[in-house]
């Protein structure tokens, strides 16, 4: 070294092994290993050197009036941002340095100077005279050359009591976790929740909000107690229960409107924290139920001032604990209707939403507004469900009446068509508007495929009484000769539609009651053709067939008749043979109570069913009801049609026994061949490959006749081509 050290902190192994060194003028740092020396700064008008060892990152070196805070790596020490370094100015050139946490001790001419990292200010001047030396250990002892003094630290509690008086809340909470340092104490929360709080309400006088409140969370201080700093957020009553410090009350009377939007700000930090806490500890903190109702009340209003976006999803949390009234007033004062209508979904206010849809949609330029029209209204009644069918009926009257086009999606929504009570809809909607109703269960059975009996008797007698209101108008067409009797569902006007209609419903649907709808037709109104499709349900062929045949004179649609029902009775096409042949009675078919004529009989039309379709009529059977005058060229075709297929049948098995006996020969001769050879197995006999007795075992052998046992044969790979079994 090229002078000798008048001080030197040395930071030893578990540190970054250097030395700090101070010569006469100035400090440099050494590395003990690479033997390196880093000149730092000079010591200024004060040539010798003072430094301190304050703690394993820091160390303090003087020049003039300031000490100079430094890293291990000798960089000057930056405060929290990284904006500047931390330097302590004292009133004089200190001569000694002394550290006694959380104070550093500066030894200047007048005496003792008290200071720490953290504040600028002086904490304590002790005036002594010719102070020279400060030492520490457990006690502190200040020297001068004729005087020796013990300093004692002042009680911390005390110390931290008049602190946070003089507002140096830094500084009070170092020295309290002094307090608690290795004695547990009792008392130690309570102080740092009063240091927390005062220091809060401090940031918050000095409009620092972000500070304040995060000095809240760690305090015991109530939520309203901080949401009542600012003006409109709590009620009146609650409002003046709260009690602040009165440079607080001063200060939140002079609030400017952009003062009070950063803190709305920093308030919803707040009270979403402290909103997740009451979550998590619910069984724990008391009247939390309250709490979070002021906690999410509050968020509304905050959210209102400077987030608009943020408040339906507030809203539609399911846990949302909002008060309404007051919720009401705040969502008026900023007119969010449309966030009403949430506010009173989520709480089951379902009348004061219906009714607000109901009044904002049928005022004047309704359209223009953000609940104008049916939709709010419709798109709320969908999401109600099954249990609350009595709301629903209720307000999708006005909706039905005003929009008859629209209002069918209030019932045939995806989510609830099928767990809606289909049969009270459909009571409400025949009350209302039959001509829905009927759409109604048209969408039921069309689109979404539900069908049971009640929903399927219902569209089927809602359409027989349709056609029954539009039959004296085409029944009067008719008298007046202004149009031609018409073939079922050719009607003009709206009738051919509805009975078009009718009769696909009745032949495609399947659990619909015959019996019941049978009963609901009329003798005055001749629905021939559907009480032929009900007869055929009910299993009368007979009838069904007396009107195809006799009444409606179709030929074709009594065929068709017969080719579905010929599976369920196969002597239907019979009954059509006969129908023609000896028809019955109308009395006998039980039709006598319709005005008809009496059924004829029809030869021409019997014999060439008996032709067309005599694979499906008994021969013997349709010749015995044939008359006896009938001629034989007038049967012939069905004679010869019969013969050609018994003689097709019967060549047909005579050539399938020819078949089946050459197998049975060939069978057999495949069995004679296997059969020849014999071999004889005796008890002493023995398996080639492994030499114990066959005995009763499974065995095969060679062409050579050696026998072998069956599970040996695998082993034996070189003869296993040639065994027999």
């Amino acid at each position: 070294m090229y002078d000798s050290p008048k001080a030197m902190v040395y930071y030893g192994e578990g540190y970054s092994d250097q030395l700090y060194l101070g010569l006469k003028g100035k400090y440099c740092q050494l590395h003990i290993h690479s033997e390196q020396t880093k000149e730092l700064l000079c010591t200024g008008k004060q040539l010798e050197a003072t430094m301190l060892w304050v703690d394993r990152e820091t160390v303090a070196i003087c020049k003039d009036e300031w000490s100079i805070l430094l890293s291990e790596d000798g960089k000057p020490l930056q405060d929290q941002n990284q904006s500047k370094s931390i330097n302590i100015k004292w009133c004089d050139c200190p001569s000694a340095l002394l550290h006694c946490k959380p104070y550093i001790v500066a030894v200047i001419n007048k005496g003792l100077e008290i200071k720490t990292m953290q504040l600028v200010e002086p904490i304590q001047l002790i005036e002594l005279p010719n102070v020279k030396f400060v030492s520490q250990d457990k006690r502190m002892f200040v020297a001068s050359p004729t005087h020796l003094w013990e300093i004692k630290l002042t009680d911390l509690v005390y110390q931290v009591d008049k602190l946070i008086g003089l507002k140096q809340f830094e500084l009070a909470e170092m020295l309290n976790e002094m307090t608690n340092e290795g004695q547990n104490d009792v008392n130690y929360a309570a102080r740092q929740s009063r240091i927390n709080t005062q220091c809060a309400y401090h940031e918050f006088v000095q409009k620092r909000y972000e500070k304040s409140m995060s000095r809240f969370e760690h305090s015991n201080v109530e939520v309203a107690n901080v949401i009542g700093l600012f003006p409109d957020l709590l009620s009146r009553k609650m409002q003046e229960k709260q009690v602040y410090p009165p440079e607080v009350v001063h200060c939140r009377k002079y609030l400017t409107p952009k003062e009070i939007e950063a803190g709305y700000q920093a308030l919803e930090v707040y009270l979403i924290l402290k909103r997740n806490e009451s979550i998590k500890y619910e069984n724990e903190i008391e009247n939390s139920k309250l709490t979070k109702m002021i906690i999410d009340t509050t968020l509304l209003k905050c959210y209102l001032q400077n987030k608009p976006k943020m408040v339906a999803s507030l809203l539609r949390l399911k846990d949302n604990e909002c008060h309404v009234v007051e919720s009401e007033k705040a969502l008026k004062k900023h007119r969010r209707m449309n966030d009403m209508i949430i506010l009173y979904k989520t709480k089951e206010k379902h009348e004061k939403a219906l009714t607000m849809l109901k009044q904002y949609a049928n005022m004047q330029n309704t359209m223009k507004h953000e609940l104008g029209g049916p939709g709010h209204t419709i798109k709320y009644l969908q999401d109600l469900g099954p249990e609350h069918i009595e709301l629903i009926k209720e307000y999708s009257k006005w909706v039905i009446e005003k929009h008859p086009d629209r209002c069918l999606d209030i019932f045939t929504d995806p989510i609830t068509v099928h767990t809606l009570p289909h049969v009270e809809v459909l009571t409400h909607l025949k009350a209302t508007n039959p001509d829905i109703a009927l759409e109604y269960l048209e969408r039921l059975v069309d689109i979404w495929n539900i069908s049971s009996e009640e929903v399927e008797n219902a569209l089927v007698i809602l359409l027989i009484e349709k056609v029954s209101q539009e039959w004296p108008a085409y029944q009067g067409m008719l008298a007046a000769e202004v149009i031609q009797p018409c073939q079922p569902g050719a009607e003009p006007g709206k009738l051919g539609e509805l009975r078009l209609r009718l009769i696909h419903f009745l032949e495609r649907l399947q659990k619909y009651n015959s019996s019941q709808v049978i009963k609901q037709i009329t003798y005055e109104i001749p629905l021939y053709e559907e009480l032929a499709i009900l007869y055929g349900r009910q299993n009368e062929y007979e009838k069904a067939l007396g009107l195809y045949c006799h009444v409606l004179k179709d030929r074709a649609k009594a065929e068709e008749f017969c080719r579905l029902y010929c599976q369920k009775d196969s002597t239907v096409y019979y009954k059509l043979l006969k129908m023609y042949q000896s028809p019955p009675s109308l009395e006998a078919l039980r039709l006598d109570k319709f005005q008809l004529s009496e059924p004829k009989q029809d030869m021409e039309t019997a014999i060439d069913i008996l032709i067309k379709h005599y694979k499906y009529i008994d021969v013997k059977e349709a010749l015995k009801v044939l008359p006896k005058d009938t001629k034989l060229q007038d049967v012939e075709q069905f004679l010869c049609a019969i013969l050609k297929d018994t003689t097709r049948l019967k060549r047909r098995n005579l050539l399938l026994k020819s078949l089946h006996l050459s197998d049975n020969l060939q069978v057999k001769s495949q069995k004679m061949y296997y059969q020849k050879d014999k071999l004889t197995v005796k008890g002493e006999d023995t398996c080639v490959v492994c030499n114990k007795r066959v005995g009763d075992c499974a065995f095969a052998y060679y062409p050579d006749r050696r026998i072998v046992h069956y599970g040996c044969m695998s082993r034996d790979s070189d003869s296993i081509a040639s065994v027999t079994p």
